[in-house]
């Protein structure tokens, strides 16, 4: 009888100190050093996949010019071909959309980046020796095919090494790099000439290159694949801050969360679909993805320069590239150290407001320029004035927290797989409305195209408030139960 006690007083304060290391979990420790060197040397890969977004902003204003030392071309760009270089790397793009993220599940997360940083850099040198508008756009088109497929990978990778009180601030500081990187693009951009830019914009993926050899594989992927010592040891170099019954702890509970490699071989596409959290989750995903390139800001991004050179701005479009780049990056920073507190939705919803109407006073802008009104001349200042307001809006909510919805949203059996089937179908749609931009721009008008944008960020702000709900702090199994209990009406 005394033994049963002497057990179970044991089992108890056992019990206690797990619930002591555990409410010390809650505290939040500092991230380690380890995780910040794995999480900055990923990133450079969303820092040059957005490099090679802005290319186009000071290479078509290059390709327009009659100066052959600028004009690789050696003659002016047509609209026609402008359209195709816009357009046809974004179809293509969607090889990478739909293949690429599932590579992670069979190569693992950390080869699979390496291999779209090797691609990347191989083609942007490709690229850089091209004088042909055919071969311009056909190494556009192998640079976007593994931009997709970083931003499918990346956002699972990381989300994947975090834990869950810093996961939305993480996947923040990987969207900052996406306007560090389109910053260094605007601005090396009008220094130097086309070939000198470009390669100027894949230098950065030599030192991602050789540090990443020294970054972990995730935990998670090892897990799947039955790799149990492999991921324990990977967590205790991850979270070298906390005491080794906090790493058993999380080691376990990501164990429970994780299928074994019997269970993966039963995954496929048709249980994603048939599953209410999986469904729940691809619609919750898809909503604010789609709402972030229908605002506009895929297609103003790239032709800053050329759209403002005809705003009717007292200020050249190279330099309101640079000063919007800028005010650009100063907000996601600033959002990234704030949105753990304020919540997801709130800044969406504020964000796609904001964007909505500075994109409509765009419009209204263009609209004067068109008429050629004499109020154009007396606010030459107001385009500048809209567009830093419109970046600013956009890089508080829409800008960085989209990711990482789409990464918290799914279990790491079908967190690939579904961020594939977003990132296709986003991809899809962007590329169709951003090859016929220019000619749209052209018939009716580039007032109306920013009306639109304004009309688009006013409706998925609607939707943002009726539909997603706030998941901020909660474990990946909890996002799991409220999208199994979710109710659309």
């Amino acid at each position: 009888m005394s033994e049963i006690k002497v057990s179970e007083s044991c089992d108890s304060e056992e019990d206690l100190t797990i619930g002591e290391a555990i409410e010390a979990e809650k505290k939040h420790k500092p991230d380690t050093l380890f995780l910040y060197f794995v999480v900055f040397t990923g990133i450079i890969l969303m820092l040059v996949s957005s490099a090679t977004n802005v290319w186009t902003s000071p290479a078509i204003i290059k390709l327009h010019s009659n100066d052959t030392s600028e004009n690789i071309l050696g003659r002016e760009i047509t609209t026609i071909e402008t359209s195709l270089l816009l357009g046809i790397p974004g179809v293509v793009s969607l090889i990478g959309a739909c293949f690429l993220p599932k590579l992670a599940d069979f190569m693992g997360r950390k080869k699979s980046l390496q291999s779209m940083g090797l691609g990347m850099f191989l083609s942007i040198v490709g690229l850089a020796f091209s004088n042909n508008i055919y071969l311009i756009i056909g190494f556009m088109c192998m640079i976007q095919i593994f931009c997709a497929g970083v931003w499918g990978i990346l956002p699972v990778y990381l989300t994947e090494i975090c834990d869950d009180h810093n996961r939305a601030k993480h996947g923040c500081l990987m969207t900052v790099f996406s306007p560090v990187g389109q910053l260094y693009g605007l601005i090396i951009g009008p220094m130097f000439n086309l070939r000198l830019f470009t390669l100027l914009i894949g230098l950065p993926l030599i030192p991602f290159l050789l540090l990443f050899l020294l970054a972990p594989e995730s935990p998670t992927y090892s897990l799947t694949k039955g790799r149990y010592d492999e991921s324990l040891k990977t967590l205790k170099k991850l979270r070298n801050n906390k005491t080794e019954i906090q790493i058993e702890h999380d080691f376990n509970s990501l164990k429970e969360s994780t299928l074994t490699p019997d269970e993966q071989k039963q995954f496929s596409l048709i249980m994603l679909i048939n599953t209410k959290e999986c469904r729940i989750g691809l619609l919750l995903a898809l909503l604010p993805i789609l709402l972030q390139n229908f605002c506009g800001i895929q297609v103003i991004t790239p032709l800053l320069g050329p759209i403002f050179n005809d705003s009717g701005s007292n200020i050249s479009g190279d330099n309101i590239a640079i000063i919007v780049g800028t005010v650009k990056l100063i907000t996601f920073i600033i959002t990234t150290f704030i949105i753990e507190s304020t919540g997801r939705k709130p800044m969406l919803i504020i964000s796609a407001i904001g964007a909505g109407i500075s994109a409509t006073c765009l419009g209204i802008s263009f609209y004067l320029k068109e008429v050629k009104s004499p109020l154009i001349d007396k606010f030459q200042w107001a385009p500048l004035v809209f567009i830093c307001i419109y970046f600013v809006s956009y890089s508080i909510g829409l800008g960085p927290i989209p990711m990482a919805i789409m990464s918290e949203l799914f279990t790491s059996d079908v967190r690939a797989t579904a961020i594939a089937v977003i990132s296709t179908l986003s991809s899809l749609l962007l590329a169709i409305y951003t090859a016929l931009y220019p000619i749209l721009a052209e018939m009716i008008g580039t007032h109306w195209c920013m009306w639109m944008f304004g009309v688009s960020c006013f409706f998925g702000s609607f939707l943002i408030f009726k539909l997603l709900p706030d998941v901020r702090g909660k474990s990946i199994a909890e996002i799991q139960i409220v999208l199994k209990n979710y109710r659309i009406f």
